[in-house]
């Protein structure tokens, strides 16, 4: 069997190459029924509900590994016996129990108790080795609450750029599984640095989730232990394997490809791993390759800006309104005049006041291109202290930013910036036009700067 390992990000499901097993199996001898109060199992039960919505399912958010030792802290070897405020207990088999047990809590009726001793899984930082470790009594519970520093945890906030980074961890019976994060930014959130990094990552990873394509559920996969679980959804996917190490699908599967370009959709059976990493490939490629897509448009830099904007609908029913800096490159990319809408209508309600701006700014990067520099389009990053950082194909330089509005409401942005984008230093650039999406600049003799958002 092919062992897999699933990653659940925001926008991203990746799924892993991975030798190990699961952790359903209980290391000692867990299943005494005497229960002690304890302030820890409910401070624990708190913060783990947290990674999980009101129906149950795993948070993408908050759990960019899709692991709950690396995403929680910990997780208890079953089965483990608790106890109610009023008395009774429970025996809890497995992390799908626990998760009906947290959300059936009430503020009347809720776990206060716990028997010990218990076993959980932690992970080693030093060794990158998910171990054992036993908890004998109500002390040794508060030191590891403490140890997890819950008070401390931040959502990670990572652009999404595809550069993946493997780190390569040893679970509690001496295997070992890859976990591929989409990029450094993922991992470091979770803990690691470089020299946990492995070599030759692309190898090691089948990925998935981007909107180019979904998984028709219900789907099946199958863990190590030869377990079949059945899938009925996405959240459903990241849920039931969070606590598992390794799984693989049960082939067939069908999967529904869109093209976002002709608005069509293809839906592709699945007959092994190698058909699913063709598709993802293709998918990554397409995904990407749009992030450059002015690259194809080069002609359309030379003519003049003005602005237009292009509504559609995406695979998923979304309505978009894209604004272009001018038609020739709406056209480039396949819209034509009937597809042209008034940009400021009421899918662009941001008005041009400084506040707005601003906010706008610091919200994602930005795609720039300038008439005075002509030779290098460019990603500009606006940070709320006035910094900022602009790469181009070939360099990553800094700079500073500073916005102002004048006694007649005329909204200036000055730029200090390193070369080969100096050009753009000690000019006064006025806001001429601005959407949520789109921001146009301008010089008294004609020189344009123009800015789109770039989220993605």
């Amino acid at each position: 069997m092919k062992n897999l390992k699933v990653a659940f990000l925001s926008m991203f499901v990746a799924l892993f190459i991975v030798t190990s097993c699961t952790n359903d199996e209980p290391i000692g001898d867990n299943t005494q029924n005497q229960t002690e109060e304890s302030t820890s199992i409910t401070t624990a039960l708190d913060e783990l509900q947290a990674k999980f919505n009101a129906d149950g399912n795993v948070v993408a958010e908050t759990n960019p590994a899709g692991n709950i030792v690396l995403d929680f802290c910990f997780d208890f070897v079953y089965p483990l016996t608790l106890s109610y405020n009023n008395g009774s207990t429970v025996t809890v088999n497995d992390l799908d129990g626990l998760v009906d047990v947290m959300i059936g809590s009430t503020d009347e009726l809720y776990i206060n108790g716990i028997a010990f001793p218990f076993d959980v899984e932690t992970f080693n930082d030093d060794t990158d080795t998910i171990e054992i470790e036993t908890i004998d009594d109500e002390a040794e519970f508060i030191e590891l609450i403490l140890s997890c520093e819950f008070d401390d945890f931040e959502v990670c906030e990572c652009f999404e750029v595809y550069d993946p980074v493997c780190v390569e961890v040893t679970d509690p019976n001496g295997g070992t599984f890859i976990v591929t994060y989409p990029n450094e930014c993922y991992a470091e959130c979770d803990g690691f640095g470089e020299d946990d990094f492995v070599e030759d990552c692309e190898d090691d990873y089948y990925a998935g989730g981007f909107e180019c394509f979904e998984l028709n559920y219900p789907i099946s996969v199958v863990t190590e232990s030869g377990e079949v679980i059945t899938i009925n959804s996405e959240e459903e996917l990241g849920t039931a394997l969070y606590d598992v190490y390794v799984f693989d699908f049960v082939y067939p599967f069908t999967v529904t490809v869109y093209d976002e370009e002709d608005g069509e959709a293809e839906v592709v059976t699945i007959n092994s791993a190698g058909d699913f990493e063709d598709v993802i490939e293709d998918c990554y490629d397409d995904y990407y390759d749009d992030d450059d897509y002015y690259d194809d448009c080069e002609e359309c830099e030379d003519l003049p800006i003005d602005p237009v904007c292009v509504q559609y609908v995406t695979a998923t029913g979304e309505v978009v309104v894209e604004v272009f800096p001018n038609a020739c490159f709406a056209e480039c990319l396949g819209f034509d005049s009937d597809d042209f809408v008034d940009c400021e209508n009421d899918n662009n309600p941001q008005e041009c006041d400084e506040a707005s701006i601003t906010a706008s700014l610091a919200e994602c990067e930005w795609y720039a291109f300038s008439t005075l520099t002509p030779e290098s389009d460019f990603e500009i990053d606006f940070e709320a202290d006035g910094t900022l950082t602009a790469e181009t194909d070939t360099d990553l330089v800094s700079g500073t930013w500073q916005i102002s509005t004048n006694p007649n409401g005329v909204i200036t942005m000055t730029l200090t910036i390193a070369a080969p984008l100096d050009g753009l230093n000690g000019i006064t650039w006025t806001v001429t036009e601005c959407s949520d999406e789109f921001i146009l600049l301008q010089t008294n003799n004609g020189q344009l700067l123009s800015l789109e958002k770039d989220c993605e």
